[in-house]
């Protein structure tokens, strides 16, 4: 078949493999998953409290600019507007995130209707996307992994449909979302790199030759120049935080495919691998081959590199809309036979139980559906760190405000409030101004730019900064107490060592720069 190829008038594109035919969506069934999967995000939405990055997000969001030390501006924006839409409430904080798993579903259910799945592989790809652990641990949160993964599932179904087509002109569209994208998380290009080599690998390379490419890489040059000019105008502070990550790199590398495993879930693994397979030979999939070759060399090049095993998570919704396609053909072969065994369960329906059951088991490491407390005996945040650092940050904070008040009057006035984190910043920030505190300052990252602290202050109390560092730049530091969360659970805040120090020795001009800490 051949497609005419509007970027180049009077030309035909060269023949190339037809695209499956698209078999009709069953929609009512795709919105019923992806309403049910947002219910389930919502009913524990407010059950622990705020991660320690969406603190550090909404104090980001206090201070919007066109870039930020460790991430692009577009996560502190939606936090800002999330916030005050809602009221500033968890729970309303949390719908979006909620709201963008259901497009996952939705986007991963499309994907499987173009590589050729009919109503029963739609539905089970939707509920795939809908009950993989990851996508239910990371759109809990609003981090920047929410827009990075609904950007990156939004663009594969964008490239599906330029394969599909052959128009150029989805390029533009490609262009405009990989823009936004790259405002929101760095890892774009990981993505971008991978489809450039399958599009370069396969007969694809010829939607390379259009001048639609050429705009929309312009577009995505536009939209990240903000970030790229500010990461400049401030000595590049990305790179630090990525020298800083690349220290973990052995151990990520160590932990990397057993996480994809226990991340997708060890009912989904075999879909998706099925999938990755299935994508890379099957001539019924050839159409889309650059999509899917894109999708295993992103897992693969985060593995070589050392990245968290969280980075290339998006890339699941292809491989497991594809997986869907190969095992609804595979239902469909043995649906004779499986009637007669068991006449009242279909082979469809016993492959969507086993990944609903699959969930359910992945759920107390995914979701905070256990008690708080229950981290003490089972300690899950060593599997998912979040979990952990969403418990007793108020507790932290009441803390912080007993020794401040705890001051002579007068010393208030001249006491400044520092963090050793983001997350004790963030949460200082968040809950300080009603337990009566004044603003918190801190070296890391994007609160080092935030500071120095006030120039007639000439003593804090420090919430687990290195002593060290406090010795050096005050006269008198003593510790004055210890912070427990009251549940005996093992987090970064357990045990944080709470000093009231006095007399600093220079000013806060001199002394700001060793506080400073990317990470």
């Amino acid at each position: 078949m051949d497609f005419t190829t509007s970027a180049r008038p009077g030309l035909r594109a060269p023949a190339a493999a037809p695209a499956p035919a698209l078999t009709p969506a069953p929609w009512a069934g795709i919105a019923l998953i992806a309403v049910a999967a947002v219910a389930v995000e919502m009913a524990v939405s407010a059950r622990y409290g705020y991660v320690r990055d969406e603190l550090y997000f909404l104090s980001a969001g206090q201070h919007l600019a066109f870039g930020y030390v460790d991430q692009p501006p577009l996560t502190p924006l939606l936090a800002r507007i999330t916030a005050a839409l809602t009221g500033g409430t968890l729970a309303g904080f949390r719908i979006l995130p909620a709201l963008c798993l259901a497009a996952l579903v939705v986007m991963t259910a499309a994907m499987s209707r173009r590589l050729g799945a009919g109503r029963t592989g739609q539905l089970l790809a939707a509920l795939a996307a809908a009950t993989c652990a990851e996508y239910l641990g990371a759109m809990h949160e609003l981090t920047t992994t929410t827009p990075d993964f609904v950007f990156w599932a939004l663009i594969l179904l964008l490239v599906m449909r330029l394969l599909a087509s052959r128009d150029p002109r989805w390029w533009l569209a490609i262009g405009g979302c990989a823009g936004v994208a790259s405002e929101a998380k760095w890892n774009i290009a990981f993505l971008l790199a991978g489809l450039a080599a399958g599009f370069l690998l396969t007969d694809a390379r010829r939607l390379l030759a259009s001048r639609y490419l050429l705009i929309g890489g312009l577009i995505v040059a536009a939209l990240a120049a903000p970030d790229v000019v500010w990461q400049a105008a401030h000595g590049w502070p990305g790179l630090d935080v990525f020298r800083v990550l690349q220290t973990a790199a052995g151990h990520n590398r160590v932990v990397y495919w057993p996480a994809q495993v226990l991340y997708t879930g060890v009912v989904l693994t075999p879909v998706w691998v099925g999938g990755a397979v299935w994508s890379l030979r099957s001539a019924a999939a050839r159409p889309f081959r650059p999509a899917a070759i894109a999708c295993v060399i992103v897992i693969a090049l985060q593995f070589v590199l050392g990245g968290k095993a969280y980075y290339p998570g998006a890339a699941f919704t292809l491989l497991l809309a594809a997986g869907c396609v190969q095992l609804e053909r595979r239902l469909a072969t043995r649906a004779p036979r499986a009637r007669r065994i068991m006449p009242a369960f279909p082979p469809a329906f016993a492959a969507g139980a086993a990944m609903v059951a699959g969930a359910v088991l992945a759920a107390p490491v995914a979701l905070p559906v256990l008690p708080a407390g229950a981290l003490h005996t089972v300690p899950l945040q060593k599997i998912n760190y979040d979990l952990g650092e969403e418990i007793a940050w108020p507790r932290l904070v009441a803390l912080v405000a007993r020794q401040y008040d705890a001051l002579p009057a007068a010393q208030h006035a001249r006491t400044t409030i520092l963090a050793g984190n983001y997350g004790e910043a963030g949460a200082i920030d968040r809950y300080g101004p009603g337990d009566g505190l004044p603003q918190v300052y801190s070296g890391a990252n994007n609160f080092w730019i935030w500071g120095p602290p006030p120039a007639a202050d000439s003593a804090a109390i420090a919430v687990n900064v290195d002593p060290a560092l406090l010795r050096r730049e005050f006269a008198h530091v003593r510790r004055v107490a210890t912070f427990w969360n009251g549940l005996g659970v093992d987090d970064d805040e357990q045990g944080a060592p709470v000093y009231l120090a006095t007399g600093l020795r220079t000013s806060w001009s001199r002394a700001w720069p060793a506080f400073r800490e990317y990470a």
